[in-house]
């Protein structure tokens, strides 16, 4: 009790009597003063009491009642009234105000304190009701959802508003006083039609809450789309939460309707690839042909010297049989040395015609197919070439940081002891590849020897480095190079550096690397020359 303290509001100088001795006995903090108004406040400001105990034993006085409902109010401080007998009139003055109780005079210790105890317990419960009320006033009226609460009357006939926040007030546009104690239909004048009225009417008869999303609702004041929730007090009374989503309603039926346009703006898009691409696939099939009618027209032309020496030997053995005829040499010996010195012409011209067979009829199916083999049918063909432009090839091959070589004519036999490995695409395409790169290995070798008069060896060497997965081709040469400007389009298609070139051998090339057979292809300036690396991954058959 030591820490409560209780201020006595005397009438006159020691008009309580002992009380202020009976409540120090019983350990309360006491402290007296006057009914002067001024003195008072200045007291209560200074002791911060936790009860009042007003003097009304000498006369009960309305101004003296006022100024305690004063104190209390400002000072939210509980009173009891002090007084010898309660009687009508002092009942009359103390009813109207909040007041804690009574001590009756002559009064005991167990029956002042438990006064005092309840009066102090009850003014705190009661600080905590107004403090959840005021809590509750305050979310209710700042919450952005209306709500709106009825109570039914008229023995169940209507619902009448009895409460409204301000958010709902605004939402179905009235004032506040205008429409408390109203019927439900002057608020939602169209309440039966679009079933506001019903759902009510069904939440109590269930006392089930119901739920109403995204319904309709049009009156003359009112116009849009709502959720709703409406459920019934424990108390009696029903609340009706509800907000506006009409913006929301409309924002959707526009995404839907941008959602369609989209669909069918990615149908048509759809479409266009799937022409562009087949246009592009027939455009590409159209540069691929063009690029292998190129390369035959260079083989050919390589074909044309390496036929050259064999014919003219021919020639030469025709004639040198009709002389050894008119100088009757000609017999068994003479004739089969001129036989299988012919025959093998014959067969020369024969290889270079199979070779150039092979590689318009290599297969244009993507397959897995063998690395080494397609390589022996390229240097078949390109051979002639390097031979007659005067140009030494070299390869090397890698494989678990053991290297091997060869030079020139050793190349076939070396490729095909080459253990056999695969890879995956279509083997013409390939073929294709390489030749493009060796063919503009050898035109850059060709043009260097024009540019510059002292005397240059051509060689171009092919480089096989096998890993675990893949493996990567490096064709150098030691031509007339390239500058970083023209690496950084040699692969653009139309893109030639030739003043008799295509731009499209290196572009297809790309294409089928990267694109058909998931590799990738690239080009560097070396100090003499230029070397090219295809990157691929290997494939089990």
């Amino acid at each position: 009790m030591k820490n409560r303290k209780i201020l006595i509001v005397e009438y006159k100088t020691e008009s309580t009597g002992k009380l202020d001795s009976a409540l120090k006995a019983l350990r309360y903090n006491v402290k007296k003063t006057s009914f002067r108004l001024d003195e008072i406040t200045n007291v209560v400001e200074e002791f911060h009491p936790h009860l009042l105990i007003v003097d009304m034993s000498v006369h009960a006085d309305k101004n003296i009642i006022a100024k305690a409902t004063m104190i209390q109010t400002e000072y939210t401080t509980p009173i009891i009234y002090f007084t010898e007998a309660i009687n009508s009139r002092t009942l009359y003055q103390t009813m109207k105000t909040d007041h804690y109780g009574y001590i009756y005079t002559p009064y005991d210790e167990s029956t002042l304190q438990t006064t005092i105890e309840l009066a102090l317990h009850k003014h705190k419960n009661d600080v905590s009701v107004r403090e959840s009320e005021h809590k509750f006033k305050e979310l209710f009226n700042n919450m952005t959802s209306g709500v709106l609460i009825y109570e039914l009357q008229d023995f169940g006939s209507r619902f009448v508003l009895v409460d409204i926040n301000q958010s709902a007030a605004d939402l179905v546009k009235r004032k506040r006083e205008d429409i408390l104690n109203k019927p439900m239909n002057n608020i939602f004048k169209n309440a039966t039609q679009y079933g506001l009225l019903d759902t009510v009417k069904r939440v109590h008869q269930t006392e089930e809450p119901e739920r109403l999303k995204a319904h309709y609702y049009e009156d003359e004041a009112i116009k849009g789309w709502f959720n709703s929730y409406i459920y019934k007090l424990p108390t009696g009374e029903f609340v009706h939460i509800f907000h506006d989503i009409t913006e929301q309603v409309e924002a959707e039926k526009e995404l839907k309707a941008q959602q369609k346009e989209l669909e069918k703006l990615n149908l048509e898009l759809a479409k266009a690839v799937v022409e562009e691409t087949d246009k592009r696939k027939k455009n590409e099939m159209v540069l691929f042909e063009q690029s292998r009618f190129l390369a035959m027209g260079q083989m050919i032309s390589a074909i044309e010297h390496q036929w050259r020496q064999p014919l003219s030997a021919l020639g030469i053995n025709i004639e040198d049989l009709e002389d050894a005829y008119a100088t009757n040499e000609l017999d068994s010996d003479y004739i089969h040395e001129l036989t299988e010195d012919s025959m093998s012409m014959i067969k020369t011209i024969s290889k270079t015609m199979e070779d150039l067979n092979r590689f318009f009829s290599t297969s244009q199916e993507e397959c897995v197919f063998s690395v080494p083999q397609i390589l022996s049918e390229v240097f078949g063909l390109i051979i002639a070439r390097l031979f007659n432009s005067d140009i030494s090839f070299h390869i090397v091959y890698t494989k678990n940081d053991s290297t091997t070589e060869a030079n020139d004519r050793e190349v076939f036999e070396f490729i095909n002891k080459i253990k056999d490995f695969h890879t995956q695409g279509v083997p013409a395409e390939y073929k294709q590849v390489i030749i493009n790169i060796l063919n503009n290995s050898v035109d850059a070798i060709l043009e260097r020897k024009r540019k510059y008069t002292e005397h240059i060896e051509g060689h171009i060497s092919l480089e096989i480095e096998k890993h675990s997965s893949s493996f990567n081709i490096y064709i150098r040469d030691n031509g007339i190079g390239m500058t970083h400007d023209v690496v950084s389009k040699i692969f653009d298609p139309y893109f030639t550096t030739k003043s008799n070139g295509s731009g499209i051998g290196l572009y297809m090339s790309k294409i089928i690397i990267e694109e058909h057979m998931n590799g990738q292809i690239s080009a560097s300036p070396l100090p003499s020359g230029a070397i090219f690396t295809i990157s691929l991954p290997l494939s089990t058959v």
